[in-house]
């Protein structure tokens, strides 16, 4: 099973419910599907966004500055004009409802600060339970230097008392971007069991399991995560035998 790709995947492998591409572009593009919502997380770059009128999205980079992002409904017509060379991760799903037009800014990104030593992370909500989007549910981790994240490791591909069911994707950054990370991603019965090392702008395919992340020391880890499931509701599964982790 092959659960790793660069540039964009197109809901053709293990996960079935989400488009992911990576995208650098210095010229005008269109966005506009008839059957999909959009979400669009500027990773760098001056970003003019028009959509009955003119929005403007900077960052820097994913490491120092939070994002900015801008969500598009089915039917929705959006220009994006680079005012320099921008990196975008354009992120979709398949959708049978309309939604609202949003565009989220830096000091709406909710942060927070998660785990303890050797697992810390900050984690950054995009679009939530409270956002407009119909299905999309992503947002941003960064692992401290050394450290893990999506850990203890918890799974979401059931619907049960103690889970939702949910597909993911995470498109990888480090800094420096020489560096790398490593994924695991398994089942409890181990009938899926890969560990995948991941680098500088890779993305990662997880369609049921466990999948815990970590960082090589010196080097923060980053990653855009993109859930897709029955619900917006977040409800991980922390494997029995590490719950005590959460303690």
């Amino acid at each position: 099973m092959q659960l790793k790709v660069r540039q964009s995947y197109a809901s053709d492998g293990p996960v079935k419910n989400i488009w992911l591409s990576h995208l650098n572009f210095s010229k005008q593009i269109e966005i506009f599907e008839t059957n999909f919502e959009v979400a669009i997380v500027l990773l760098s770059g001056k970003l003019s966004v028009f959509f009955e009128k003119e929005f403007i999205l900077n960052r820097k980079n994913v490491f120092e500055e939070k994002a900015s992002a801008i969500y598009i409904p089915r039917n929705t017509r959006v220009l994006l004009n680079p005012k320099s060379l921008c990196e975008v991760a354009i992120c979709k799903t398949k959708i049978d409802k309309d939604s609202k037009f949003s565009v989220i800014y830096p000091d709406q990104i909710k942060e927070h600060i998660r785990g303890s030593l050797g697992y810390r992370r900050k984690v950054f909500d995009i679009l939530d339970e409270d956002s407009p989007s119909v299905k999309l549910v992503l947002g941003e981790t960064i692992n401290f230097k050394g450290e893990w994240s999506s850990f203890p490791p918890h799974k979401h591909d059931q619907n049960s008392d103690s889970e939702v069911k949910m597909e993911e994707v995470y498109l990888f950054k480090l800094n420096p971007s020489d560096g790398f990370g490593m994924q695991r991603i398994y089942t409890e019965d181990k009938s899926l069991d890969k560990c995948v090392v991941v680098e500088n702008n890779d993305i990662v395919l997880i369609p049921k399991g466990y999948h815990p992340v970590c960082s090589m020391p010196g080097y923060e880890l980053y990653y855009l995560w993109v859930l897709v499931g029955d619900s917006k509701k977040l409800m991980p599964n922390t494997q029995s035998k590490y719950r005590w982790l959460l303690k």
